[in-house]
């Protein structure tokens, strides 16, 4: 095992997950604020245990924490608009039906994320929710940010949910970043949020207790794969990525939107098909037929 990933244990060859360390649950705790600053490191060679880790390239370095360009949203947004007409069924097997809580009193359909800034499988799994969050309202407060340049897939670019704000007439959007990317502890659950997460992940829902990224839509459903992995990512940066995800001959469009499609047609299902046009699109259509019920 590399050893950078000592201190989180293995990773799930099934979900490709990595366990939330539980010094940062244990910290997130016990600390006060519910927030903390954070400062981008230096662009240095990285060490753990006298082993050097790879460098952040300057130019993304640069970009780190700084408020996501309009350009990027932009085709985001279009993105998330052309997958809902791409017609290929999902892996049944992306989304899990369970018997939990709901997220909300106020009638919209909760969907709670809770991953780290440092971790790469939640680096990828972001760009997956927000082309979902953008069919059912209006994303912003998104920073540009890289997993850690110590672990696998070093520095997977990404955007940070920590300062995200959220606006729609179905959909509460609810973010936790237990730790930035520097490994300190950032955001704390609330008492529900970490009541879901003691019980539903945890097995036998998820493989390793305490996993993230962590996928939870208002009781009746949790991500059990990735929307988007890592190695998809691979020496790009943001607005390559996002022209990618907008391209409907791309690899990474024709693997990404079958996956966006299950999660729309979900909250589709427990929302009543709100808005009408993107729940009787076409490519939410076909994902809808391998939707457990």
């Amino acid at each position: 095992m590399p050893p950078a990933l000592l201190a989180y244990d293995s990773c799930s060859p099934i979900r490709q997950e990595i366990p939330m360390p539980r010094l940062i649950v244990i910290a997130a705790m016990l600390t006060a604020a519910a927030t903390a600053a954070f400062t981008p490191a230096a662009s240095a060679q990285s060490s753990f245990f006298g082993i050097s880790a790879p460098k952040t390239p300057v130019a993304l370095h640069q970009k780190l924490d700084q408020p996501v360009a309009p350009r990027l949203l932009a085709t985001l947004e279009q993105a998330s608009h052309r997958g809902l007409a791409f017609r290929t069924k999902p892996d049944a097997t992306v989304l899990k039906a369970i018997p939990g809580t709901r997220l909300t009193t106020d009638g919209k359909v909760g969907l709670l994320y809770v991953g780290a800034d440092f971790c790469p499988y939640c680096a990828s799994q972001r760009w997956g929710v927000m082309l979902t969050l953008l069919r059912f309202g209006k994303l912003g407060g998104l920073r540009y940010m890289l997993s850690t340049a110590s672990d696998v897939y070093p520095n997977t670019v990404t955007v940070t949910f920590q300062h995200a704000s959220y606006q729609s007439p179905y959909l509460d959007f609810q973010a936790v970043e237990t730790a930035d990317r520097d490994e300190q502890p950032l955001m704390i659950p609330n008492k529900l949020q970490m009541r879901i997460l003691n019980t539903f992940d945890a097995p036998p829902y998820v493989h390793f207790a305490g996993s993230i990224p962590f996928v939870y839509l208002d009781g009746k459903y949790e991500l059990g794969q990735l929307l988007v992995t890592p190695d998809q990512l691979k020496d790009q940066n943001w607005q390559q990525i996002a022209t990618a995800l907008a391209d409907p001959k791309s690899a990474l469009f024709r693997s990404v939107m079958p996956r966006v499609n299950l999660l729309t047609a979900a909250i589709c299902h427990l929302d009543g098909g709100r808005p009408v046009d993107v729940c009787t699109a076409s490519g939410v259509a076909a994902a809808k037929s391998v939707l457990a019920k």
